[in-house]
């Protein structure tokens, strides 16, 4: 019979050591591993080439991952978890369901235009299209940082990389779920103001709205996903997905997670094996 095996690299999420705790509960097997010590042409000095294997570590190395003969190997697919392609769908429940896409030198040529369609003096909030994190999303004032080389060197990319653009926008909490295609599988609060609190949710409120996106949407980016979302002046909206394999946990509950990753890595492993 087919066993899920866990890679795990080390000291990477807050809840690690609990993880590997679960994962020994539910009898799983598991092995360590490091960024700068782990190669994929060296891959089956973990495990063998055939073998069902899911990773949970960051998204550099996660890449690395799929670079290997395992799977699922890794839940973590860039190209569908680029805004430019989930924004298609969840367009509408988004926070920021006003927005450019463009290359940063684009947008500094274009800054002025940009600013007054988001009715701005001076702030836009900038994140890359990628979710591989090639700059840090924030808030940036970009008539001080006016130029490409100001801009480009304070996000740490260059004028070709594609970033969207929207207008700034308050928000008061911030929640991830962990999500089987369309079903929750578990959440928690992280993020009250500026203050980090880790709540699990259970039911409520905040499942069922997004259940119902979710629904209505019928589509995801792979089997295994995470969906935050946040609270702006009284309403709920989605803000972003992100990789199973490489997110926070937060106060989530870990053994639903654990038991959803193992489902989904044996059905995409049957799926590709027969």
């Amino acid at each position: 019979m087919v066993k899920v095996n866990w890679l795990i690299e080390r000291f990477v999420f807050d809840a690690s050591a609990q993880f590997l705790e679960e994962l020994k509960r539910q009898g799983f097997t598991y092995k360590e591993t490091s960024y700068l010590h782990f190669r994929p042409t060296e891959a089956n000095n973990y495990f063998s080439d055939d073998e069902c294997v899911l990773f949970r570590g960051t998204l550099n190395l996660g890449r690395d991952i799929l670079r290997t003969a395992w799977i699922p190997g890794a839940y973590m697919n860039e190209n569908n978890l680029r805004c430019s392609s989930y924004y298609t769908y969840f367009g509408k429940y988004l926070l920021n369901n006003k927005y450019f896409l463009l290359p940063l030198g684009e947008l500094i040529r274009r800054r002025k235009e940009v600013l007054e369609y988001f009715q701005s003096d001076s702030e836009l909030f900038i994140r890359p299209d990628s979710n591989m994190k090639s700059f840090r999303a924030g808030v940036f004032n970009i008539n001080v940082l006016n130029t490409l080389q100001s801009l480009g060197s304070e996000l740490k990319t260059d004028e070709t990389t594609l970033v969207l653009v929207s207008g700034k926008r308050s928000i008061s909490k911030e929640w991830r779920f962990f999500v089987y295609k369309d079903r929750i599988i578990t959440g928690s609060l992280y993020l009250v103001g500026e203050e980090r609190i880790d709540e699990t949710i259970k039911g409520g409120y905040l499942e069922s709205y997004l259940s119902k996106v979710l629904k209505e949407i019928n589509w995801y980016p792979e089997s295994l996903y995470t969906a935050d979302i946040c609270e702006s002046a009284g309403e709920l909206y989605v803000l972003e997905l992100g990789s199973f394999s490489c997110s926070g946990e937060y106060g989530c509950d870990l053994s639903l997670i654990i038991e959803a990753g193992a489902k989904a890595a044996l059905e995409d492993y049957e799926l590709v094996n027969g």
